[in-house]
């Protein structure tokens, strides 16, 4: 069992803020029953010799997603695999488009959300958060891998584990993703810590992006572990609203440390924001929706193809994110692109 020691500080520090929240707006909050199932450390995955090159070649992704700490959950691999493939994006570009263009309401929170906050808050002190990894890797070898990005689910809610969809807009609007962020973080370093053969992507919020008090423990224990700095990516989606100056000075920072920075979800946004705080990422991931019109349309392909392009120009790898299956490996190898991510 990885436990994280962040976690359990962090909880203390805010549980009586919460509870004093919940009285003054709905004078308490229901609270969700854990799951007493066992912890279990890793799931379905062979690591690789540790000499192995930073690409971690040889990581075996039969299973498309990897489990990497926290409770089992009480769905099977197989439901939550189908959940994650009926929830991912369409055929089009266009309504992709306008789907991650809608934001959030950014207004008090409700009932409804300090019940999920609460939830989430008490699996982060128990380590009833899985980490969920989908590997990104070759399209002609899925054994070559260049890292595996990492999924926080919650294992606290009664009808089993939710992926980030079902509480994260809820952990927003309480003001808690600076937090949620710092938490999952600390939880990859342990596990890149315990695990010398991963490299590991995380996505980090616009809120996030701001050197602070906050931080500091995260970024000395970086400072002080090349090793795991080196392994860690960080990613920013293109369409975060970031502030430009102290965004980029703590994504410099972390990058002196040795981490890698992605531009996550390319070419739907034209986030100019993003652009000017990573001139130059050092990976770039084209969204899933291009690929998804590649398949129908020639058209499609060739402005697929111009992305990866583009991509290269300013970054060392490039990844066709939302490719599935033997069809879309070869056009990912047809388009020119390194690397690929299916869910």
């Amino acid at each position: 069992m990885l436990v994280s020691r962040f976690g359990r500080t962090f909880i203390e520090a805010i549980n009586v803020e919460l509870s004093e929240r919940a009285r003054k707006l709905h004078g308490g909050v229901t609270r969700a029953r854990t799951a007493r199932d066992e912890y279990r450390s890793i799931f379905g995955m062979a690591l690789p010799d540790p000499d192995a090159d930073r690409s971690t070649a040889g990581l075996s992704t039969e299973s498309g997603l990897l489990r990497l700490s926290g409770r089992t959950a009480s769905h099977s691999q197989e439901a939550r695999l189908a959940d994650l493939n009926a929830t991912r994006g369409g055929d089009d570009v266009a309504p992709a488009v306008e789907a991650r263009g809608v934001k959030s309401s950014a207004g008090m929170e409700t009932r409804a959300d300090l019940a999920m906050v609460d939830t989430v808050l008490r699996a982060m002190k128990g380590d009833a958060i899985s980490l969920v990894m989908s590997a990104v890797h070759a399209p002609d070898d899925d054994r070559k891998v260049l890292y595996f990005k990492c999924v926080p689910w919650c294992c606290a809610f009664e009808d089993g584990e939710s992926s980030p969809d079902a509480y994260l807009s809820s952990v927003v609007r309480a003001g808690l993703t600076g937090c949620f962020d710092r938490y999952v973080v600390a939880r990859v370093l342990d596990l890149l810590e315990s695990s010398p053969q991963l490299s590991i992507g995380v996505n980090l919020s616009e809120e996030s992006l701001v050197s602070g008090l906050q931080w500091e423990s995260l970024l000395e224990r970086l400072s002080c572990a090349p090793e795991l700095a080196e392994r860690l990516v960080v990613e920013v989606s293109e369409g975060a609203r970031v502030a430009g100056g102290s965004a980029r000075a703590f994504l410099d920072r972390l990058r002196v440390f040795g981490c890698r920075i992605a531009i996550d979800d390319y070419g739907l946004a034209y986030g100019v924001d993003v652009g000017m705080v990573i001139p130059e990422p050092d990976i770039v991931k084209i969204a899933p929706a291009f690929i998804a019109a590649a398949r129908w349309s020639e058209s499609a392909r060739d402005r697929l193809r111009h992305l990866v392009r583009l991509g290269t120009s300013m970054a060392r790898d490039v990844v066709v994110l939302g490719a599935q299956g033997a069809v879309d490996m070869a056009l990912v190898c047809d388009v020119g692109a390194k690397w690929m991510q299916g869910d």
